[in-house]
């Protein structure tokens, strides 16, 4: 019997670990087989990521269906795998991952056009509106006529479409509607026919406006609308004002102080112009400006001077944030300022957590609380207030997830009002901010549009005349009184 020594089992494990490194060598991927025993990890999400890498370059050639990836897609069924979450009308379908849409006309036109409608299709919960990236992969399977998406009645795309599946990718504001922020399908040729698939909609930043570099993600809350009036900031009635610090106008067109009949001659700190409103232009209701869309439910600050020249009616309102609902304004308004008898003013402010789900029944004072105030006609008064949105945590109504998910927070918890009158805080209040119905039922949405001027109703004579200077709003946190002082 023959017995190996120690050094001839060393020369083999040498001759043999050669043989298996050299064939390992020629083959890495065995090498790594062998070698990875533990599956890799997977990648670090970035929850900040707008789903790209800065590199990529557009391809108007490719025929490949966008995928989700890591993109947050505000769309919650933008895959057609059924029809939830979308509303399909002139025999539209959705199911199996296509969205078969009829045209039926342009959808600038009225709601029958429309073919598929996505509701709300973002929060509105910061007055930076938002811009968005749709992305979709789409071919016409019948009629020679334009494709066209939408937000509501406003077209953001109009195209002739392939027979052929393409990917189109365009961006849009955001500006919404007080009737609501829908995305639309739709095309302008009755009976065409067209095939959607992979529908990704991102929020991409804050809007962009023509002239003002201020709007971005990187910047920290701050005055997002200011007016001292110096300059016309307001356009004819029924006019769209142009992007940025612009008003519209409702029933009649404003005064300022440098008109030849206006009593007051200057501004707030005595220079400068202030804007006039008033019984002037004897519109039978009212004679306003407003900012639709300017606020949420979210937290903001509101700064504006005003100067009473001559007395409204009693419980007739000067200032007013409108709470908007889905098809209606018939709400209770967050907040109001309303003549009182001579010499005194008001804020009507809805606090009441038994009437959140009372539908109101004379709108914008239904069950409020009032908080007076004496002042004295032609001297200025500078208000502050700051503002959260919530149904209060004692509400114990009915699930409020959908309002929540677009304003992104729980309306049941507690919101705040908090209002100073020349410094004076006249008002410190924490828990129910807000009622839930219109008069007709509508569920509010959590948009604000603010208002200034006087506002007499069809059942007053027309009567009033307001001054207002240095309006601010700020929406986010990290505001202070200093910040909207409109003694400034």
């Amino acid at each position: 019997m023959k017995y190996y020594t120690p050094s001839y089992l060393v020369l083999l494990y040498l001759i043999f670990s050669i043989l298996f490194l050299t064939s390992c060598s020629k083959d890495t991927d065995l090498l790594s087989d062998l070698v990875l025993l533990d599956p890799e990890p997977d990648p670090i999400e970035n929850p900040d990521t707008n789903g790209t890498d800065g590199n990529e370059e557009e391809d108007d050639e490719t025929t490949e269906p966008p995928t989700n990836g890591d993109v947050a897609n505000l769309l919650l069924n933008g895959t057609f795998q059924n029809s939830d979450e979308w509303e399909l009308i002139n025999g539209s379908t959705a199911s199996g991952g296509t969205l078969t849409m009829v045209a039926n006309g342009s959808i600038g036109s009225d709601f029958p056009n429309w073919s598929a409608q996505y509701p709300n299709i973002s929060p509105q919960s910061l007055y930076q509106t938002r811009r968005y990236r749709l992305t979709f992969t789409a071919r016409q399977v019948s009629g020679n006529d334009v494709l066209q998406v939408g937000q509501r009645f406003v077209r953001v795309f109009e195209e002739q479409i392939t027979s052929d599946f393409n990917t189109y990718s365009f961006e849009f504001n955001g500006d919404g509607n007080p009737a609501g922020n829908d995305l639309v399908f739709g095309g302008r040729g009755v009976g065409d026919v067209f095939e959607i698939q992979n529908a990704i909609l991102e929020d991409v930043g804050a809007r962009v406006l023509e002239g003002d570099e201020r709007q971005s993600d990187e910047q920290p809350p701050q005055i997002t609308f200011y007016t001292d009036f110096e300059t016309d900031q307001w356009g004819d009635n029924g006019v769209p004002e142009p992007a940025g610090n612009f008003w519209e106008v409702d029933h009649g067109l404003p005064r300022t102080t440098d008109h030849p009949d206006s009593p007051l001659k200057a501004g707030r700190n005595g220079t400068g112009r202030a804007l006039w409103l008033g019984a002037y232009n004897g519109d039978p209701t009212r004679n306003e400006v407003g900012k639709d869309n300017a606020l949420s439910f979210t937290e903001h600050w509101v700064g504006v001077s005003i100067y009473v020249e001559n007395e409204l009616d009693r419980s007739r309102i000067m200032i007013q944030n409108r709470l908007i609902a889905n098809g209606s304004s018939k709400t209770v308004n967050t907040i109001s300022l309303r003549q009182g008898d001579p010499g005194e003013l008001y804020f009507s402010i809805p606090t009441d957590v038994n009437s959140v789900d009372t539908r109101p029944t004379n709108g914008a004072g239904s069950n409020t609380e009032s908080v007076f105030f004496n002042y004295n006609p032609g001297e200025w008064i500078d208000i502050v207030l700051h503002y959260k949105g919530a149904f209060g945590a004692n509400y114990q109504g009915p699930d409020t997830s959908e309002l929540a998910r677009n304003l992104g927070f729980d309306p049941r918890s507690d919101g705040f009002i908090e209002i100073w009158v020349n410094g004076e805080k006249l008002v410190d209040h924490v828990g129910t901010t807000a009622y839930r119905y219109a008069r007709e039922g509508q569920e509010i949405s959590g948009i604000i549009t603010p208002k200034i001027g006087p506002y007499w109703s069809g059942s007053n004579s027309p009567r009033g005349d307001v001054y207002y200077d240095n309006y601010r709003l700020w929406v986010g946190p990290d505001g202070t009184y200093q910040d909207v002082d409109p003694s400034n």
